[in-house]
Order: structure tokens, then sequence, then C-alpha cells
């Protein structure tokens, strides 16, 4: 029974019992399609294990994997299952790759996946550190513990340089014998206060508990089977091994064959018809135009009978994972599904609460649910952390029980103590109470983090980029509230002189950073503002409450869809 807590053992299952089916299902924008059936995928995967293996790679080495959503990613990540790796999600956002290099520093990770082609791709940055010889080895005098590089290219029409198409002509295949759940499955990265990563281990174990909990939703009755993912599959709610975990196909869009869609809830809409999808994780940036897209549709049709199909064909559930959710997210997401699933938890410490809505006008604002089995949370104050605030009273959100190994891989500077409380006890930063009916009410980030859809921006990062620009005298980075995406990105400047404009300060700040236009995890600011001095402590620290107030009141009112100079 153990045995089957692993991914490997769970990817077993699906091809004995699912064969041919799809377990992804890849859209581009111009009206590709590719599906990977589970035969497939665990065909391909043994045989990357395989190169991995005859490279010297398994038990105890990490990949970082750069791969963009793709088959080729998802090909990758469970041949580094198979092969008794664990692979890390490798991310470059900054344009100098200082993000990518302190995630490859702190893992020491002994290799890297690379797609060399795309646009913006990570290799642009690191052929400035490494040295590639024979057999994809790696030379670097500054990241000493990376030995493997490979790049996993695609090209048209096949051939010995495609990675998937190379793949089909191997014959070797490998997986690693008794893996266990306690084994390391992948590192995810979660958001530092010095706006760098964070590196968090999951085993096997870690990862399909909660999952498994999370997804219990099918006992309301109504299909999963097919479910449409905006996520990214390197984030822990998009991760490649739920479809395995809990057994459903996934679809998504291919990035890697043409970019982001220009239109992508366009996109994201007509992919859910046409495959017939039953259920969606769904970022909530995309939740206005989304239901905009179904009322002209519902508009279009002549007949009420129509009208009722299109009712009919409601998603039967959709995710809402990360932010807090109000009750304008919630009647956008009931227009387009029957059950809202929403769940509170963070990359730190995985999935703590779940709640299932059916009803919009009876929804309490960022009412994340009850404790999944397992689980303890208590609502303390800063000062006492041992005793649980009452009923209804707000204070810091500590849980327990959530995953077998809290804490940060190769943090020197962090201690147990910093992050776990004396009686064992996860801080996860969050500010909340609980009900009278053990739900979950949660108000936000307890701290400077900025909460944008599903991703947390500290500011410290993004104020040094800004400060660095001539003619800055002082910054503050804030989040502005919005319905839809809970915080949009702020910068409150102090100009030294009109030797510099804002304009002038937003170009100087996009040239730092890889630019993906409307991306969710992009951490570039959407407004800036220009303050004459920013209000600051008898200390001398900036009054960032105060800081943030103002600028929500001076952008209240203004589209969120425009930026503001």
């Amino acid at each position: 029974m153990a045995q089957q807590l692993t991914l490997v053992a769970k990817l077993r299952q699906r091809v004995e019992e699912q064969g041919e089916s799809p377990a992804f299902i890849f859209r581009s924008p111009h009206d590709g399609r590719y599906v990977l059936s589970w035969n497939r995928l665990y065909r391909l995967a043994g045989r990357f294990a395989a190169v991995l293996n005859s490279r010297g790679l398994g038990r105890g080495h990490l990949v970082v994997n750069t791969l963009v959503n793709s088959p080729e990613r998802v090909v990758c990540e469970a041949g580094i299952w198979l092969s008794g790796a664990a692979s890390v999600s490798g991310h470059c956002q900054m344009a100098d790759g200082s993000d990518l290099l302190h995630t490859l520093r702190l893992s020491r990770a002994s290799a890297l996946l690379v797609d060399p082609d795309v646009s913006n791709s990570p290799w642009n940055v690191l052929t400035k550190y490494v040295s590639v010889g024979e057999d994809d080895s790696v030379t670097s005098s500054d990241l000493t513990d990376l030995k493997k590089l490979f790049f996993i290219r695609r090209v048209d029409g096949g051939g010995p340089k495609d990675f998937i198409s190379h793949l089909e002509d191997q014959n070797g295949w490998f997986q690693a014998d008794d893996i266990t759940p306690e084994d390391n499955l992948t590192v995810f990265t979660t958001s530092g206060t010095t706006g760098l990563s964070k590196l968090v281990v999951y085993s096997h174990n870690d990862f399909i508990r909660p999952m498994e909990s999370l997804y219990e939703g099918r006992a309301t009755g109504r299909k999963f089977e097919i479910v449409y993912k905006t996520t990214l599959l390197g984030w822990i709610s998009g991760y490649v091994g739920a479809s395995a975990a809990v057994c459903h196909t996934t679809v998504i869009c291919d990035v890697r064959a043409a970019g982001s869609p220009k239109d992508m809830p366009q996109f994201i809409w007509k992919a859910i018809k046409e495959e017939s999808c039953d259920t969606a994780i769904i970022t909530p940036m995309y939740l206005p135009r989304l239901v905009e897209i179904a009322g002209q549709r519902h508009e279009n049709s002549s007949a009420s009978r129509d009208l009722q199909v299109s009712r009919d064909r409601k998603l039967n559930y959709i995710f809402l994972l990360g932010l807090p959710i109000n009750r304008t997210i919630m009647r956008a997401s009931l227009s387009l599904a029957h059950v809202a699933i929403i769940s509170y938890g963070a990359t730190d410490c995985s999935y703590i609460t779940r709640n299932a809505v059916t009803d919009s006008e009876t929804y309490v604002d960022h009412d994340a649910g009850p404790p999944v089995e397992g689980i303890s949370v208590k609502i303390v104050s800063q000062d006492d952390e041992e005793t649980p605030l009452p009923v209804n009273q707000t204070g810091h959100i500590l849980v327990k029980g959530s995953k077998g190994n809290l804490g940060y891989l190769n943090e020197p500077t962090l201690k147990t103590d910093d992050y776990l409380t004396k009686d064992g006890f996860f801080r996860t930063q969050d500010a909340g109470r609980l009900d009278e009916r053990g739900h979950l009410i949660v108000d936000g980030r307890g701290n400077d983090a900025i909460m944008k859809g599903v991703v947390i921006f500290y500011p410290t990062l993004m104020e040094s980029h800004i400060q660095a620009c001539p003619g800055v005298r002082d910054v503050i980075v804030t989040g502005i509230p919005d319905d839809f995406i809970n915080e949009e990105i702020c910068a409150c400047v102090v100009l030294d002189s009109d030797s510099v404009t804002l304009e002038e300060v937003r170009r100087f700040v996009e040239k730092r950073v890889v630019r993906s236009e409307n991306s969710q995890t992009s951490p570039l600011p959407r407004y800036y503002l220009e303050f004459q001095s920013l209000p600051m402590t008898s200390t001398g620290k900036a009054k960032r409450k105060v800081i943030k107030a103002q600028a929500a009141e001076r952008l209240k009112g203004r589209s969120m869809k425009t930026p503001l100079y």
C-alpha cells in the first residue's frame, strides 16, 4: 500500500488502467493539438531516465528544469521521477539571470535542463557562466556543483536534435529500484524576503497526500476527469504529478509552440469546450474575460432551449487556489461552474484547507473552509504563539501536520526557530481567523509581501532595481487592492529632479526583467506613482501601510488594464 504513495507507482497504475487514454493534451494558439497518452508518457519518461542514468544521475541528485509548459517539460519531469533523482523548478525572470543563478547555487544541482531556442531562454544568460564539453559535461568556476547540461530542443519535422523524436528512436529504458514515499520528488521555489527564491523539498508522500485531499470533490457525484489548467507545470498548483496522483487528463497551453496566446481567455474557453473539460484550475485574473465570453455566447443563442444547453455545459468544478477569494470572484466562478473549490495553502507547507462552494450569495469573503484531514490550524497573537485566540479574532495563522519536512533547502541564515514555533507549528506569515464553524477566514499576508494572483512577491528586490535608476531618490513598492488578482504592484517613487520621468524609470526597470506582458508571474509594477516624499517613522523607516493606503486612494476607480505614469 505504501508503494502506491510514489508518483512512479501511480504512473504505472495509470498505464495499466488507462493505457492509450490521454494523460496530457497540449493545445497551441494556432489550433495545434498534441496528445501524450499514459503509455507514451511512460515509455518516453523511461527512455529519458535511461539517459540521465547513463550520465551518472539518479538518487541524491537534483536536476533544475527551466522548460516552459510543453510536452517536453512533462516527459522530462516524469523521467526524473523514474531515474530516482529530484527536479528543481527553475525560473529566470531577471534579465541578468540572478534569480536562476541563485537557484542553481542554493540547490547545488548536478544538472540543468534548458531549451536554448525559446524567446528569452535562460541559456542566453548561462553562456557567460558555463562551458559545455562532450557528453553534456559542464565546467563552471561559478557553479561548481553543476556537472551536466541537457539541451531540450524542439525541431519542426523531428530529427536527431528534436528531443521527443530522439527519445522515440532510442531503445534504452530505466527505472530506479525501490523508490519510496519518503524519497525526494521535487523542489519548489517560493518567495523569499530578499526577492530571491527559497527552496522547498517535497517527497512523493508530501505531494500525493494533500493532493488526494484537495481533489476529493468527486464525492459530490459530479464528474472530474478532464482538467484545464492555467497554472505553470513547475508550481505546486499545476505540477505535472497531479495528473498521475489523482488520475485525470490535463489540458494545457503548449507555450513552446508559439508563446502565450494574445487573448488567453478566448483560448482557454475554446479549449475547455472542444476538449469537453469538466473541471478547470483558473487563475482569477482571467475570470472577467471568461465570463464575458460565456455571456456573449448566451446572448447569441436565439432559443431558450439553446440557453439551457449552455447552462448544462457549465464546468462541474472550478478550482481557485492561493489568494483570498471574495464574493466578486465567487460570482464569476459559479457563472462558469457548478462548484467552486477553494483551497488555502502555501508552497512552504502544502494545502491546508478546502471549501466547496455552490452559492455565491451566502459565501463569506475569504472563507477558505475547514482544515483538511490531519491538519491543525490555530490563530495566535504576535506576542503569544502558544495560546490560541478566541473564535472570530484575527491573528497570525499557524499550521501543523501539512507536510513531513517543514523547512528550506540549504538556507544557512535560516534556523528552524525562524519558521517553526516551539510546539512545531509552521508560521505562514498570513493573517486570519477561525469562525464558529471551524472555517478559516484568510485576510492575506501579515507582512509587506504582495499577493498578485497566486504569486507572492516581496518588494525588496524590485525596490533595489528601481533605486538603481539615476534620478530616483527613494522608492517603496506596494500592493494595490484588485477584485480579481487580490493586489496589483505599484511603485511609489520620489524623484531627485526633473531630469528623469516616471516613464523613463519604468523603461529602465523593464530592461532588467524578462518581460511577459500581463504575466501572472511578472514582478514588474503595473503602476508608478510620484511622491514628493515618503511618510517615515521617527527611526527613519518608511511607513509602508500609510504609503499603501495613499497609493490605493490615488488609484481608486482607475482601470487595472492600463498603466499609469
